[in-house]
């Protein structure tokens, strides 16, 4: 059997200063515990916050030299200036990756030794997978990536397994082509109950 739980996230995309918090109208978020026979899946967090992508997100402070290229300048008479430069060009990152660590927790009871297995996938507020949208502007969407961090696993008191978990976002740098701010769902399924 397979559950889900939503939460919202909202990310701040492009050089501009970070908007302020906002709530994002529209947005179906479980923010309460969600039991499934005997497991308990609770959100760590009720919004999900992605800090804004600046300029160092996308090109670290050291520069490359892009080649170089010589030029003369020729004076009245028989003077002659030579210089060779080179121009500075930064390398862009690929990708842009935000962690949010302790995202879920997953209670399973002493007495279920089934495998159990939680997945994360991002959507878009339209419900497009793996997607993040331009708040205001719907139809403008950018491809996010979702890795999962590994699961941290202990025991309570009862002996009941506690699951905690987190993901890693991953924003290719070349869909980057629409400042502002972007949100969509984080779905959580369970697996293995």
């Amino acid at each position: 059997m397979a559950t889900a739980v939503l939460f919202s996230m909202v990310a701040a995309l492009g050089l501009a200063a970070s908007a302020g918090p906002r709530v994002v109208a529209g947005i179906p978020t479980t923010a309460a515990l969600q039991q499934w026979g005997a497991a308990v899946m609770e959100p760590l967090q009720a919004n999900l916050r992605i800090e804004p992508i600046r300029l160092d997100d996308l090109a670290p402070t050291p520069a490359v030299a892009s080649g170089s290229a010589q030029a003369t300048a020729v004076a009245l008479g028989p003077a002659r200036l030579g210089a060779t430069y080179s121009l500075p060009a930064l390398p862009i990152n690929a990708v842009v990756s935000r962690d949010l660590n302790r995202v879920w927790r997953l209670t399973v009871p002493s007495a279920n030794r089934s495998r159990s297995r939680v997945t994360t996938q991002v959507e878009s507020l339209r419900g497009e997978a793996g997607r993040l949208s331009l708040v205001g502007r719907e139809e403008v969407s950018i491809p996010v990536a979702v890795l999962e961090r590994p699961a941290m696993t202990r025991m309570d008191e009862a002996g009941n397994r506690i699951i905690e978990g987190g993901v890693a976002l991953q924003i290719p740098t070349a869909s980057l082509q629409h400042a502002g701010q972007y949100a969509g769902r984080l779905v959580l399924r369970t697996e293995g109950f």
